[in-house]
Formats: C-alpha cells, structure tokens, sequence
C-alpha cells in the first residue's frame, strides 16, 4: 500500500539517493548523483520552506515532489520577474515554489502525482508558482490544471509559469 510522507530538509537527505534514482529515470538531466545533490538537491534543501514529499510502497519510492519559499535574489524568480514583469510584480517573492513532481513510469496513473502535489502544498498559504512545459497536453499541465493552478505566462514557447492563490477556496 502506497503511503506519502512529508519531510523537511533534515530528515529529506537520508532520500537521497533514492530519490536521484528516480529522477534520473524521469528527467535524465544530470551526468551523475554528485553533480545533481551539489546544484540541485542540497542547493533546494538548504532554502527556506524547503519539504520534500515521497510516495513509498513499503520502501520502494514510486514518487516524489519538492518545493520551498522562493524569493527574489533567486534564480528562478528573477527570470520570472525579468521575462513576466507583472508577473514578477504580483507573485515573485514570498511565494512557494512547486519545483518538482515526479513518479516512476511503472507507477503512474494511479493518482500518486495528485496525492504528491497535495501533500507538498497541505498546510501552505499565499501565492505557489511552478514552471513546467507550454503544451498543454503533457501530463503534468493536465495534472496542474486539475489542481487549479492557471497559466500565469510564456517564459519562451516551450515554457511556461503557472501560479495557484493557496487561500482560495476549494483547494484540492
């Protein structure tokens, strides 16, 4: 039985490695662990507001997703200022910052991405914002949408910034 934990930066490490495996199996974008814990994970986990969510079935990790306090100074933040201006004005600051979801292959469609994306975000209010791809048929925007995130803006034509108001009403 799929169950999903919570945890904060401290208790986030002792996933390491587990987690690096699966997103290398989904993203495929680091040459190796050393160089994504240096520039991804330790770098994440040190940020304020930092939670890291794992979907476990006993202890075989069928999923994660992690976020934490963005703020201007950042890197992604400011991009969003620079190319969304009244973007940047509105919501860049203070806000969570989705960075990540990701499940196994073998796993999906069995709603463990929705369980994920509720857990990170159970508890939070203000304003989240996430970048992910522009079509609009990937799995993760229908996912997003399903949520109530809404299309904030074009980073370029293959990217795009969507924010959700965690103190509306309805939240998922």
């Amino acid at each position: 039985m799929t169950h999903v934990d919570v945890l904060d930066s401290e208790r986030s490490a002792a996933y390491a490695s587990r987690v690096f495996a699966l997103y290398d199996t989904v993203f495929a974008d680091f040459a190796d662990e050393d160089a994504w814990r240096e520039q991804m994970f330790d770098r994440h986990r040190a940020r304020d507001g930092y939670r890291l969510v794992v979907a476990l079935d006993d202890e075989r990790l069928l999923g994660f997703a992690w976020g934490f306090r963005g703020e201007r100074g950042q890197y992604w933040p400011d991009l969003v200022a620079r190319t969304l201006p009244d973007v940047g004005a509105e919501w860049v600051g203070g806000h969570f910052e989705f960075v990540e979801l990701a499940v196994d292959p073998a796993a999906r469609r069995q709603g463990i991405g929705r369980r994920l994306h509720d857990a990170l975000l159970d508890g939070l209010t203000g304003r989240a914002l996430l970048g992910t791809s522009a079509d609009e048929t990937d799995p993760a925007v229908r996912l997003y949408r399903s949520c109530g995130w809404r299309t904030l803006g074009l980073l370029d034509d293959q990217r795009q910034v969507m924010g959700r108001d965690l103190r509306s009403a309805g939240r998922s």
